[in-house]
């Protein structure tokens, strides 16, 4: 799964998805912005079949943050 996300987070913000590691987040990355976090919201909720809500959408600060929440969301399904 964390290889698929890395994928699918290279592919939105346009980057190898070699250089994304599991501190990649936010602050570290000028290509994760506003519009591109909701791509990356959006895209997931396609490829995994899960919603997000305002809060986790929110708290989506992080690459390894990402893992975890859509794991947990999948998991649940």
């Amino acid at each position: 799964m964390e290889e698929r996300l890395r994928e699918i987070m290279a592919d939105v913000l346009n980057v190898d998805a070699r250089s994304i590691y599991s501190d990649t987040s936010r602050v570290n990355n000028g290509a994760w912005d506003s519009l591109s976090h909701i791509n990356l919201v959006v895209a997931l909720e396609q490829e995994f079949g899960i919603s997000f809500d305002i809060d986790e959408i929110e708290n989506m600060i992080s690459f390894e943050n990402v893992v975890q929440l859509v794991e947990s969301k999948a998991s649940a399904l």
